[in-house]
C-alpha cells in the first residue's frame, strides 16, 4: 500500500477504451505528455488472466508515469485483478466509477456505483489497503444531479485514495450539455487531495478555463488528443506563456500519420493494425476540405499499403 502520489503534470492523457494502446500513448508522450492511462480494463477479465485484457497492459520502460484504470464491483475480482497487477509496471490505480455506457452500468459498475457511495467507499479501502501503488478515483459529478459530488468526493478521500479525477457531467448527461465548473469548484475546495478535473479539454483555451474557474490541480485531455497528439505541447504552452501554439500543417501532420500507423504496424497484426487506425485516419482528417472521398474509403481498408495510399493521398486531394 501506497498513498503517496507523486507530483501530477497539468496536463493528463485519459484513459479510453479502444484507444490508449501503447503506441498512441507513446505518440501523445512525444508531444509533452508526461502521464498517461492504459485503456480501462475489468476487473474480472483480469482475474481470468484474459490474453486480450492482457495485451492492453503492454508497456515500455519509457511509458511512465503510466495509470492502470479498472472498473468492477466485486471485491473477489478486484482481489485477484490487484494480485495480477502487481506483475507490471505501473504508478497509479484507478477506479473508475464515471463510465456512462450502458454494458459496464446495468452491471453495477461505472457511473453506477455514484448511486452507492458507501459500497464505493468499501471498495476503495480494499484498493488502498491492497494496491501496490497509489489508488485515485475516476468520477462523474452524480447520476443524474450533482448534488451528492461533494459527498461522494469525501467519502473517496476518506477511503485513502490519492487523488480524483472528476468529469464535469452526470452519468445521464453522457458526454452532451454543458460542464459543470461550479460544481467542479465546491468539489475542489472541499478536498485536501489533488483533484484533476475533465470534460471539453479540446483546446489551450478550455484547459485554461477549467483551471480558472474550479481551481483543479490539472485536467485530463480524453477527445481532444483524438486526431490531435500536439494538444499537450499546447496546453503546456498555452498555461504557462499564455502563448498560442498553431497546429501543425497538413504536411506535419501526414508526417505525425505515418508514425503513428507505423507504430501500430509494429504493435498489432496488419490487418487488425489498419482496421484500428481506421478511426484515426478519420480524427486526423476532420476538417480538411476535399478528404471525404479518402474517409469514406478508409472503412474499406484492410492493408498496409492501402492504408498507407490513403495517407499520403490527403495531400492530393485538398489541390
Amino acid at each position: 500500500m501506497q498513498n503517496k502520489l507523486q507530483t501530477l503534470p497539468k496536463v493528463i492523457l485519459a484513459p479510453m477504451a479502444g484507444i490508449t494502446s501503447l503506441p498512441f500513448r507513446m505518440l501523445n508522450r512525444e508531444f509533452g505528455c508526461k502521464f498517461a492511462f492504459t485503456e480501462m480494463l475489468n476487473c474480472r477479465s483480469l482475474a481470468y488472466k484474459s490474453k486480450k485484457t492482457q495485451a492492453m497492459l503492454a508497456t515500455h520502460p519509457s511509458d511512465r508515469p503510466l495509470g492502470i484504470q479498472i472498473v468492477g464491483r466485486d471485491f473477489t475480482y478486484l482481489g485477484s485483478a490487484i494480485e495480477q497487477l502487481k506483475n507490471y509496471e505501473f504508478d497509479l490505480l484507478d477506479l473508475n466509477a464515471a463510465c456512462p455506457k450502458r454494458k459496464i452500468t446495468r452491471k453495477g459498475m461505472g457511473a453506477a456505483l455514484l448511486k452507492e457511495p458507501k459500497h464505493l467507499h468499501k471498495l476503495l479501502k480494499f484498493m488502498v489497503k491492497y494496491s501496490p501503488v497509489p489508488v485515485s478515483l475516476k468520477m462523474r459529478l452524480g447520476w443524474d444531479n450533482a448534488m451528492d459530488a461533494r459527498e461522494i468526493a469525501l467519502y473517496a478521500q476518506d477511503a485513502g485514495v490519492s487523488a480524483i479525477f472528476l468529469h464535469g457531467r452526470t452519468k445521464t448527461q453522457d458526454y452532451t450539455g454543458d460542464i459543470d465548473y461550479q460544481s467542479i469548484a465546491k468539489v475542489k475546495s472541499a478536498l485536501s487531495i489533488p483533484l484533476i478535473a475533465s470534460g471539453n479539454i479540446f483546446y489551450p483555451q478550455l484547459a485554461k478555463k477549467m483551471f480558472d474557474l474550479t481551481g483543479c490541480d490539472a485536467v485530463m485531455a480524453a477527445r481532444g488528443a483524438l486526431g490531435a497528439p500536439w494538444i499537450f505541447e499546447q496546453i503546456n504552452s498555452f498555461l504557462q506563456t499564455a502563448k498560442l501554439i498553431a497546429k501543425p500543417d497538413i504536411a506535419a501532420i501526414i508526417k505525425i500519420m505515418l508514425r503513428h500507423f507505423n507504430s501500430y504496424m509494429d504493435f498489432y497484426p496488419e490487418q487488425r493494425g489498419v482496421i484500428e487506425f481506421r478511426k484515426f485516419y478519420i480524427w486526423y482528417t476532420r476538417g480538411l476540405s476535399g478528404t471525404k472521398p479518402l474517409r469514406n474509403k478508409v472503412a474499406q481498408a484492410k492493408t498496409k499499403n492501402e492504408m498507407f495510399a490513403l495517407i499520403k493521398n490527403i495531400l492530393l486531394s485538398l489541390y
